[in-house]
């Protein structure tokens, strides 16, 4: 057990479990005393969210993974809902080192932060923009835009290129927990136009609290207030972002918090903050860049791993068939010479020399055949061989391409 709390209004354990189908890791949600979910609301929903339809309808874009369900970089992936030991279970996506965005800025502040930087704040209202348009284009709600349902994970931080403004480290936010509240409150649900404008509501409070560092909540704002209640509640924040903010965020969060109006459809914030996807976008790819570096260097680690797969599969083989010597004779006794000048290296009174970088070197050089000549000494001292890494090369690929050509088929476990 990872945590356990009141969430949704619910006693809720956390757990992080291993699939024992495909060994990867999740996160499930117990949720107790729930009593009005039925195995046939559970089913009902998941067809929602999980069986939707692979097309596009009127013109939005449908967000899917190949085998079914829906799937997006900016929502934490929801798996499965199922009815057990008169408790309701949700598996969703684990992600390590996640945080919601309530621990990482307003944790232990008593719902008091600072407000963030502006370009940090559009970083995060990007990523969170597409996430919503997703949703909302897939006929759906997302429900649950609440700064403690909003996970953040912190990109490389040992990396240059994973800062971002004002040293804060870039931060990859998901929506988390989605279809939880659809399943809960099933019986008492709302029309979709009405879910999806609570959602842009529910997206400026975030936005507000970012610039404002403070923790506002939409029900806080918008349940048990008229009009000019929440008009008078909200003129003093709009004051704060006005006077510290650029006016295009100030437009952003009046028009997704302007009480005397629906809010801005998702269409309509996303083309409004068009100019600052390209940003995100420039971020992204460079992301991308830094990753497949780091994969590259992968890669060439896997190159010296074959090169000693090799060795060993060829250096004191016991026997080849019918020919008893034949690692000792021939090539192959090059390839153990060479084994010997790159493992064995030792100092004149025969103390054992541990030099990683040698053995690099060597090995690089090997792989790249180079033609640099190099002294080969038998154990004895009664052989000496003078080749370059190139005849080595070529040596073990050979030997290596023999024991290939005789070798028995992998038996099937089948």
């Amino acid at each position: 057990i990872t945590q356990q709390r009141s969430s949704f209004g619910y006693p809720t354990s956390l757990f992080r479990v291993t699939s024992a189908t495909d060994g990867n890791l999740y996160c499930l949600r117990r949720i107790d005393s729930v009593r009005c979910v039925s195995h046939k609301i559970a089913q009902t929903v998941m067809q929602q969210w999980l069986l939707s339809d692979n097309n596009a309808s009127n013109g939005r874009e449908k967000h899917n993974s190949s085998n079914g369900g829906f799937d997006h970089p900016g929502v934490v992936r929801w798996y499965k809902c199922f009815l057990s030991q008169r408790a309701v279970f949700f598996v969703h996506r684990y992600h390590a080192g996640a945080v919601t965005l309530r621990e990482r800025f307003f944790d232990g502040t008593q719902g008091q932060g600072v407000p963030l930087p502006e370009s940090f704040i559009w970083s995060c209202l990007v990523q969170l923009v597409s996430a919503v348009r997703a949703v909302h284009g897939n006929s759906l709600a997302a429900r649950t835009l609440q700064l403690n349902h909003i996970l953040c994970t912190q990109e490389n931080v040992a990396s240059v290129a994973s800062s971002g403004p004002y040293g804060l480290p870039k931060m990859r936010l998901r929506i988390n927990c989605v279809g939880i509240v659809d399943v809960l409150e099933f019986e008492a649900r709302k029309g979709l136009e009405e879910l999806q404008n609570a959602d842009m509501r529910a997206l400026g409070c975030i936005l507000l609290s970012m610039t404002t560092g403070m923790e506002i909540n939409a029900n806080d704002i918008y349940r048990n207030n008229n009009l000019q209640q929440q008009a008078q509640i909200l003129v003093e924040y709009f004051q704060f972002v006005q006077q510290n903010y650029s006016r295009e965020m100030y437009v952003v969060v009046h028009s997704l918090l302007n009480p005397n109006a629906p809010p801005s459809n998702i269409r309509a914030v996303g083309t409004s903050m068009a100019m600052r996807a390209f940003d995100e976008l420039d971020s992204a790819h460079g992301s991308i860049d830094e990753h497949s570096t780091a994969l590259l260097g992968i890669y060439e680690s896997g190159r010296a791993l074959r090169l000693l797969l090799k060795l060993a599969y060829v250096n004191e083989r016991p026997e080849f068939g019918i020919d008893k010597n034949w690692s000792e004779s021939g090539d192959c006794y090059i390839l153990k010479l060479f084994r010997d000048f790159v493992f064995h290296q030792a100092d004149g009174g025969g103390r054992p020399v541990m030099d990683a970088g040698h053995v690099v070197s060597s090995l690089n050089k090997l792989d790249a055949a180079d033609e640099e000549k190099i002294v080969l000494t038998s154990r004895d001292g009664k052989n000496v061989l003078v080749v370059s890494f190139a005849d080595v090369a070529w040596c073990l690929e050979k030997a290596y391409q023999e024991l290939c050509s005789n070798s028995v088929p992998i038996p099937s476990m089948a």
